[in-house]
């Protein structure tokens, strides 16, 4: 099953790292979006992987973060 996790951030430098730290980590950047004017970005990922993901998001002070399934 393929889940999304997105997370909301204050600005766009916290954004910006998050997405640099997903990347080192193994994420492809093809399943990492970023929506600048909402301030979010989304991270399309198979269910093993969430915690990781959710662990660097919060990592990178997330205030808001939410998980999809689909």
């Amino acid at each position: 099953m393929t889940i999304t996790v997105t997370g909301s951030y204050d600005s766009a430098f916290q954004i910006r790292n998050t997405r640099e730290d997903l990347i080192a980590t193994g994420i492809p950047q093809e399943q990492i979006y970023v929506d600048e004017e909402s301030r979010q970005l989304k991270v399309m990922i198979a269910d093993e992987t969430e915690p990781e993901v959710e662990d660097i998001l919060r990592r990178h002070e997330a205030h808001e973060m939410f998980v999809t399934k689909s």
